[in-house]
């Protein structure tokens, strides 16, 4: 009789100190009664901790969110998605446009060289976007390669001795430019540049292969996109010391180390130099045509003087180990880092949080809030109940909980588009991806609408290209693919798969099947 009154009473005593726990969490205007400095803090959650602090070494969210406040890029963009001055005030875009000259034009009697060169400037004259034509020697000079037929074989050299380039510098980037010079210059001018002619290969090579890499070599024409970077004055590092070109190019090399393995090298590939005339001047010179060029420079900018050999080779010493293997993803800078964004580094504990403290000399003046806190709440139920609880000051909020919360009271909701995408990457290079009818066959399987309405409740909206909404490159008249399921079937009928004994799609007897 006992076990059954225990067994009826739990229960209720469970339940009323649940009731009990609930009126004792402190909301957050009791919070703020209790302890003032907490108006001072944003306190924000994420399901995971950061890995290391520095900006061209982080991949996973948390480490770029954090690194995005402690460092500072050269520009990044408003709330319109404009771009905007950060480290650098202002730039300006131009181009140097190249092309061999292997004979005189055929609309031009007389020689090359310096008469080519007057000649060409008079046919310019009137061109508004032609800032200036110069003649650019280039001396004899070898390059290792690596032949097409063997990859990774051992890297051959070609000894090249290139003709002369014009240089013709424009206002701005013209990717038609060459189109609209060819007719001065004559038909098939460009086209009939013979590199091959200019490079000696080794004994042995073959002659079609010859051609191919010659091309590479010497290229008969080359956009030279340029950047010119002008640099706010009287920015400085979190210890004190100010920030220069020299930090910039630092930044650019220790991307392109290769012993770094930095996973933004993609983005600066393209680039043919950085160069530092002064301290507030930076101008980077691209190899090609590369539309993103711009946006890579929000990367946040590390201080050289903390990262450079000698800090390393210190830092090495000073730990007990090997300068000569001691690089840069081992440095604890990337636990204690230094910037020179709006919060600097304060404190670490893993896998509970990381908090910062603002900059007060942080050149836009300080931020209002003194803390920064990062939460590692791993649970999004218990990131709900935290939110709640005033202990978090922002909630990512699920799809489905957006109609319950966006009309609460006690909450601010905050919706928009975001800067992004999600979408399916085929591998082109693998069948049958590499089929452009099975692309589409499958893009019309999928029932996009029904996603959009009962996965995300309606919390999303299509796209179709690959710009994200906002930008100004989006094409809105770019239909999406319908949903159709028997018009895919005839499609993938069309490329060869068709449905066997069993009812499934095979071709030449391998079955329709991969991994997403």
């Amino acid at each position: 009789m006992l076990v059954k009154r225990i067994l009826m009473v739990t229960p209720f005593l469970v339940l009323g100190v649940l009731v009990q726990s609930l009126m004792w969490v402190p909301t957050y205007q009791e919070q703020t009664k209790g302890n003032p400095r907490r108006l001072t803090q944003y306190i924000t959650g994420s399901i995971g901790d950061a890995s290391l602090l520095n900006p061209i070494l982080a991949a996973d969210s948390s480490s770029v969110e954090l690194a995005g406040l402690i460092f500072e890029g050269l520009l990044d963009r408003d709330e319109e998605l404009r771009f905007r001055g950060r480290l650098a005030t202002h730039w300006e875009i131009t181009e140097e446009a190249y092309f061999r000259v292997h004979r005189p034009p055929q609309t031009m009697v007389g020689a090359a060289g310096e008469e080519l060169l007057e000649w060409l400037r008079e046919k310019l004259e009137g061109w508004p976007q032609v800032l200036k034509v110069e003649l650019v020697a280039r001396e004899p000079h070898s390059v290792k390669v690596n032949l097409p037929e063997q990859p990774r074989g051992p890297a051959v050299d070609v000894r090249v001795s290139p003709p002369p380039d014009v240089r013709i510098t424009l206002k701005e980037v013209d990717q038609d430019f060459f189109q609209k010079l060819e007719p001065i210059l004559g038909e098939g001018y460009f086209e009939s540049f013979r590199p091959e002619q200019y490079c000696d290969f080794p004994d042995g090579v073959d002659p079609r292969i010859r051609v191919q890499v010659a091309r590479e070599i010497l290229p008969a024409v080359a956009h030279n996109p340029v950047i010119l970077f002008h640099l706010r004055e009287g920015v400085l590092f979190h210890d004190g010391v100010p920030v220069t070109s020299r930090d910039v190019l630092f930044t650019y090399e220790a991307i392109m180390d290769p012993s770094n393995l930095s996973p933004r090298v993609s983005d600066f590939e393209p680039v043919l130099k950085v160069e530092t005339p002064d301290d507030t001047t930076v101008r980077v010179v691209y190899k090609r045509l590369y539309s993103p060029a711009l946006g890579t420079w929000s990367m946040g900018i590390l201080p050289e003087h903390m990262l450079n050999r000698e800090a390393l080779a210190a830092e090495a010493r000073s730990r007990g180990m090997d300068p000569a293997g001691f690089g840069m993803r081992q440095s604890n800078f990337n636990r204690n880092p230094v910037g020179c964004g709006p919060f600097r580094f304060n404190q670490w504990k893993t896998d509970q949080f990381v908090s910062l403290t603002r900059f007060e000399q942080y050149w836009e003046g300080a931020p209002n809030y003194e803390e920064y806190i990062f939460r590692v709440v791993p649970d999004l139920v218990t990131q709900e109940m935290e939110f709640y609880a005033g202990t978090l000051d922002s909630y990512a909020v699920q799809p489905h909980q957006v109609e319950r919360l966006q009309h609460d009271p006690r909450f601010q909701a905050c919706s928009g588009i975001s800067f992004g995408y999600t979408y399916i990457g085929y591998n082109l290079r693998r069948e049958p991806f590499n089929d452009v009818r099975v692309r589409k066959a499958l893009g019309m399987a999928i029932d996009v609408e029904k996603i959009l309405d009962y996965v995300l409740h309606g919390q999303a909206e299509r796209i179709t290209g690959p710009f994200p909404k906002q930008t100004d490159y989006y094409d809105p008249g770019i239909q999406p693919l319908p949903y159709d399921p028997e018009g895919a079937l005839r499609i993938l009928e069309e490329a060869g798969w068709r449905k066997d004994a069993s009812g499934r799609l095979s071709k030449d007897g391998r079955p329709m099947r991969f991994t997403l």
